[in-house]
């Protein structure tokens, strides 16, 4: 796509900034599209007792008691009930089976039998994801529907995903959008300059911290609220439910900026082998459960959104919203192109800029 169609999608697409800010369509997206995969309701996938149990091992990384994770064992207990107790996942929370790349190459090589995925941590693997990860794209939960439901773009991407890894996608979830958290207020380029932010290794995240004027700074998640309390870094950037729940709105001079500058989102991958091993109603019954599941989480994501800000400022927290988002656009204009020449994806990118284009007209 030429730098001119990009720059005039990007004036497009302030509309879609000045609608989040007003939180005009937070909570109206229309619900998952159930028909996007050909996986049929599978409640009455085994009405008598099965004359086999499979077994499968489900590794997650998140704790217990986290949203996406309350999902995964909805899931799991569904698809035991569907199948009358044909399938039973057991399921390993809070690393228990290691990090999730590690999970990741174990159901890889078919050494454990499903695991979470972060769409942020797949680009390693399958380059086109980080699509799906540019900054400043995804902005409210509309497109983010359109996208990952009705659309096919999601779709060629986990194709790509099954050739080169071996595994299935189920589906995808929302965590929702991030957030930035500072001790000095950000609402424009200007404000982020000098300013050190936490960022996780993967490459688009520090790209995109730097060219929105912050220094990134490579640093665990799991010592990043440690490394703010003391000044090795200025501000971190996270879903909007962990700013709280980890406690950094209530931080001495905590200013949350309602940026909605990327969107996270998460699912289930299982091997290809195994999939392919089950009969196919227990197959059916795996994407109708998890099709459920992240059904009501989405729901769950997208009302708790509106509420957030009043948390924060409840909290003790100062809340800004970005000044000038066309800013961002074109800063981020170049980026776009020659982040999809890098890693494959140039036929992608411009009908997913459509489809984004589209829902601002």
């Amino acid at each position: 796509m030429k730098f001119n169609k990009i720059v005039a999608l990007a004036l497009a697409l302030v509309m879609v900034f000045a609608l989040c800010a007003c939180g005009s369509n937070s909570n109206d997206a229309p619900a998952a599209d159930s028909t996007k995969t050909d996986a049929a309701p599978a409640a009455d996938a085994a009405a008598a007792a099965p004359d086999k149990t499979y077994e499968l091992k489900f590794a997650y990384t998140l704790a217990t008691d986290h949203e996406v994770s309350e999902a995964f064992e909805a899931f799991a207990a569904g698809v035991k009930e569907a199948t009358n107790g044909g399938v039973v996942i057991t399921t390993y929370p809070a690393g228990a089976m290691g990090t999730q790349p590690e999970n990741l190459e174990s159901v890889m090589t078919g050494s454990l039998d499903m695991c979470y995925a972060d769409t942020s941590m797949l680009p390693t693997y399958v380059p086109a994801y980080n699509m799906i990860n540019l900054p400043w794209l995804i902005t409210n939960f509309d497109i983010a529907d359109e996208l990952f439901y009705n659309s096919d773009i999601i779709d060629k991407l986990d194709a790509q995903l099954s050739d080169t890894m071996n595994m299935t996608a189920l589906g995808w979830c929302y965590q929702g959008f991030r957030s930035i958290v500072t001790n000095t207020p950000c609402s424009s380029a200007a404000d982020c300059k000098g300013v050190k932010l936490r960022s996780p290794e993967t490459q688009i995240y520090q790209d995109t911290f730097s060219l929105m004027g912050f220094t990134p700074v490579v640093i665990t998640w799991t010592e990043a609220y440690t490394a703010m309390q003391s000044g090795v870094v200025d501000g971190v950037d996270t879903i909007k439910s962990s700013i709280h729940s980890y406690g950094f709105d209530s931080m001495a001079n905590a200013s949350v900026w309602i940026s909605n500058h990327m969107f996270s989102s998460v699912g289930i991958v299982i091997n290809n082998d195994v999939l392919a091993g089950l009969p196919q109603e227990y197959q059916d019954a795996l994407f109708s459960e998890w099709e459920k599941a992240y059904t009501a989480l989405n729901e769950r994501v997208k009302e708790e959104d509106a509420s957030w800000p009043a948390i924060y400022e409840e909290a003790g927290a100062n809340v800004t919203y970005t000044e000038n988002p066309a800013e961002f656009l074109d800063i981020f204009a170049d980026y776009y192109q020659n982040n999809a020449e890098q890693n494959g994806y140039t036929d992608l990118l411009p009908e997913m800029l459509e489809l984004i284009n589209s829902m601002v007209k």
